[in-house]
């Protein structure tokens, strides 16, 4: 993690190189696919447990991911 925050912060301050741009894309691509593949197996729990997927996260503890 310490990275990614690296390089948002140096996104933020505009001084990204284009090197750590395309770093920071693939970094961020993962993280999209992994909270995707996160949210499909809560999901299919839910349905498990035969209740929706809001119920199942607050059961649970979970809170979305605010988007920055």
């Amino acid at each position: 993690w310490g990275r990614y925050r690296q390089l948002i912060e140096k996104r933020r301050t505009e001084q990204l190189t284009a090197e750590e741009h395309v770093e920071l894309i693939a970094f961020s691509d993962r993280l999209e696919r992994l909270n995707v593949r996160r949210l499909e197996l809560i999901r299919d729990l839910a349905k498990l447990r035969n209740t929706t997927l809001p119920i199942l996260m607050d059961h649970l503890g979970l809170q979305p991911v605010p988007v920055a």
